[in-house]
């Protein structure tokens, strides 16, 4: 990357370009600590054209350490040896996940908003056994081996990226495919069980094992290759569905591919004919606007960049929708010399409006436009004459 001059590279950024993402997830992209590959990925692919596209720039960006490379100290695959040398297969089947060498298979986010760098969180050293109800296959690895072995293959992180006032949490991993393994099924167990570490700490009471889960209310976004199909594949008991089912994630739009398609590979997201990646915003606080698998075949524009990976570059557009709580607080409501008086605690960042029915039905409420909305610093007030007779109003926020 130091010359950007890199083909693969090139073609990857100008996908990028093509697409341009405001958050990007790169799997399978090589750690290391200072941050140096990331930082020319952005400088001198991403932000510099490539065959006349826009550059993207990513000024924000975060990695960290991945499990990928590091060597456990055991024979995790029972292949007879323990491998402490960097290079081949049997190293990188005695690491936390596999990898030849530290920092192989990586991550890496970039983002065009700002990142609270003091509110990640990194789960890469939460161990397997802790995980209550765990899948570890019965007797495939000692008692000292389970006391070192993690859970995630790679990390999973939980990135807050400031956007509008507020923020949304970028949960991001890339859990072990479900293969390579033999009939103790240990790497489709891991999958399983790195996929539900997401669900767990999406929903209260089953979290603990990760020091507490994500509150309700927050915003969040799950991205990475999750190497688990709903219905085709390896991955045991439908691992995914753990998330597509889950009661806070939005999983009913399903993004398809851009290209030529059939019924059978409409969804896929990966050469090897299985949906593997995804993009899963939380049901609260999103809405979504389209999406699609970056998938162009045959003479289409881009078909010859895509080939640059088995994968294919996964998208959601997503409107920000704001949290009611979180932008109307402190409401109050006077009735005042016939007049409704409403009062709240305002966003800036936000619009506001009042609508009025005379019933609940979702098809009956008129916006009521010649209501002036007052501000005062952060305090909003509203002023209408009373019904006459019995009414409901509501507030809506939204961005403009």
């Amino acid at each position: 990357l130091r010359t950007g001059t890199n083909a693969s590279a090139k073609r990857v950024a100008e996908v990028v370009q093509i697409v341009k993402p405001d958050v990007l997830l790169l799997n399978e992209f090589d750690y290391d600590a200072n941050g140096t590959g990331a930082t020319r990925m952005n400088d001198r692919f991403f932000n510099v054209s490539q065959n006349g596209r826009d550059a993207q720039d990513y000024p924000h960006r975060y990695l960290a350490v991945s499990n990928t490379g590091i060597h456990s100290g055991f024979d995790l695959d029972n292949n007879g040896v323990v491998d402490r040398t960097p290079g081949d297969q049997n190293y990188g089947g005695d690491a936390f996940g596999f990898g030849e060498f530290p920092g192989k298979y990586a991550m890496v986010v970039f983002s065009k908003y700002p990142i609270d760098t003091e509110a990640i969180r990194t789960f890469e050293e939460i161990l397997w056994k802790d995980m209550p109800g765990n899948l570890i296959p019965p007797g495939f690895y000692t008692a000292d081996e389970q006391e070192v072995f993690r859970i995630s293959s790679k990390s999973h992180w939980d990135i807050p990226i400031e956007i509008l006032g507020t923020h949304f949490h970028f949960l991001v991993s890339h859990p072990t495919p479900p293969v390579f393994d033999g009939a103790e099924d240990r790497n489709g167990r891991r999958n399983h069980d790195e996929i539900r570490l997401w669900a767990d700490y999406l929903t209260p009471g089953s979290a603990g094992y990760l020091s507490g889960g994500l509150e309700e209310g927050e915003r969040f976004v799950i991205a990475g290759d999750q190497n688990a199909d709903p219905t085709k594949g390896d991955s045991l008991n439908a691992a995914i569905n753990q998330l597509l089912d889950h009661p806070r994630v939005s999983g009913e739009f399903v993004p398809s591919r851009t290209g030529t398609t059939t019924a059978s590979n409409r969804f896929d997201t990966a050469t090897f004919r299985l949906r593997a990646d995804y993009v899963l915003p939380s049901n609260e606080g999103f809405q979504i606007e389209d999406g699609a698998v970056y998938w162009p075949t045959g003479s289409q524009e881009g078909a010859s960049l895509v080939t640059v990976s088995d994968h294919r570059l996964v998208y959601l557009d997503l409107k920000l929708v704001p949290l009611i709580d979180e932008v109307v607080q402190d409401l109050s409501v006077e009735n005042f010399d016939q007049k409704l008086v409403f009062h709240w605690k305002a966003k800036s960042e936000v619009s506001y409006r009042l609508e009025k029915a005379t019933n609940l039905d979702a098809d009956t409420w008129i916006r009521l436009d010649q209501v002036d909305i007052g501000f005062n610093g952060n305090r909003a007030t509203a002023i209408l004459a009373e019904p006459s007779g019995r009414s409901f109003f509501r507030i809506v926020a939204y961005y403009e």
